[in-house]
C-alpha cells in the first residue's frame, strides 16, 4: 500500500506525483540503471567537494559520460555487455590530473548510496552498496600505488 492505495490498483488518477516520488522498486532493467545513473550525476555536478572534479578540472562531455555510465552499472548489476572501458586507468589518469583523496571517494559513495535509497530497495541496491565499497577500496589503493614507477596495473 502506499498512501492507503494498493499497488495493484494505482493509476495516475489516484496517486499524486509526491506520493510515486516515495515508491522505491528493485533495480530490474536498464531503464532502472538509467535513473540511478542521472540523478547520482545530477547531484554530483552541483556538489561543493566533487563537483569540480566533473565540472571544472576534466574535459569531456556529459553528454558521453552518462551513457558510459549507465553501460557500467548495467555491467556490474545486471550482466550487460555494453561496456568496453577501463575504469581503474580512467581513475588513474584522473588522479595525476587532480589527485583524488579518500574525502572525495567518501563523497562519492554518499551521493551514490543517498541516490540508491531514494529510489531503490532490494537485493541489486544492496549488491550496488557493496559493489561502490569494494570500488572505493580498490580506487584508492591502486591509485596510491601507481605513484610506483615499477606499478602495473
Amino acid at each position: 500500500m502506499v498512501n492507503g492505495v494498493e499497488m495493484t490498483r494505482l493509476s495516475a488518477r489516484n496517486v499524486n506525483i509526491a506520493d510515486m516520488e516515495t515508491i522505491k522498486k528493485p533495480i530490474e532493467n536498464r531503464e532502472d540503471i538509467r535513473l540511478l545513473v542521472e540523478n547520482f550525476y545530477s547531484k554530483v555536478k552541483r556538489d561543493d567537494m566533487i563537483g569540480d572534479i566533473f565540472n571544472d578540472v576534466l574535459v569531456f562531455r556529459w553528454d558521453t559520460h552518462i551513457p558510459i555510465m549507465i553501460d557500467f552499472w548495467d555491467s556490474v548489476l545486471l550482466g550487460g555487455t555494453s561496456y568496453k572501458g577501463n575504469t581503474m586507468r580512467v581513475h588513474i589518469e584522473l588522479n595525476r590530473a587532480h589527485p583524488l583523496t579518500p574525502e572525495h571517494f567518501a563523497r562519492w559513495k554518499e551521493l551514490f548510496f543517498e541516490t540508491l535509497d531514494e529510489h531503490f530497495t532490494g537485493e541489486k541496491a544492496e549488491e550496488a552498496k557493496s559493489r561502490v565499497e569494494l570500488m572505493e577500496v580498490l580506487m584508492l589503493t591502486k591509485i596510491n600505488r601507481s605513484a610506483d614507477p615499477n606499478f602495473i596495473q
